[in-house]
């Protein structure tokens, strides 16, 4: 039986069920010989490291899609407001609103990112518990009191008429 050995590692062909050939050895000079192509092992590790990073984070960047919410369609609602979460990936604010009946439905609506409503002029204190604001959002599609505030029809009107847009900057 005879080994092939290259990078401090052994095959053995027979025991593999297959004759010793030129395409499958090992060089000395720790290359991968395969099929006549020459392969570098860090270039085979890095090419395998690249593509793994791709199937296994590939799905982190996919969780910003927005199907939940009908963005034709925008609502503005007016309420006022009981908590703020000011935490990524996106802002939180609560909302309740009374509907044509009176009775108050609390809304959970989802903004941009801090560091987009930062840049928009927003801080932690923009918007407070116990604030009188009108909110454009993009209501959930199932009808749950939830929606998502953002992009060029994203805005909050408190009161006293400040206006807090909420566009990608």
């Amino acid at each position: 039986m005879q080994a092939i050995h290259g990078c401090g590692l052994y095959f053995y062909p027979e025991r593999a069920g297959l004759a010793a050939s030129p395409s499958l050895t090992l060089s000395g000079s720790c290359k991968f010989n395969l099929r006549g192509w020459r392969l570098n092992p860090k270039l085979v590790t890095s090419f395998a490291l690249i593509v793994s990073l791709l199937v296994f984070c590939g799905p982190m960047v996919a969780h910003h899609g927005n199907v939940a919410y009908d963005e034709i369609h925008p609502i503005t609602i007016a309420g006022t407001v009981t908590e703020v979460v000011w935490a990524n990936p996106h802002v939180q604010i609560f909302l309740d609103v009374k509907d044509d009946k009176g009775k108050v439905i609390s809304w959970g609506i989802e903004s941009q990112s801090p560091g987009i409503l930062h840049r928009n002029g927003w801080n932690k204190t923009s918007i407070k518990p116990g604030d009188q604001i009108t909110i454009t959002l993009a209501p959930s599609k199932n009808g749950a009191p939830v929606g998502f505030s953002g992009g060029s029809t994203g805005k909050v009107v408190f009161a006293d008429g400040r206006v807090l847009k909420m566009n990608e900057r």
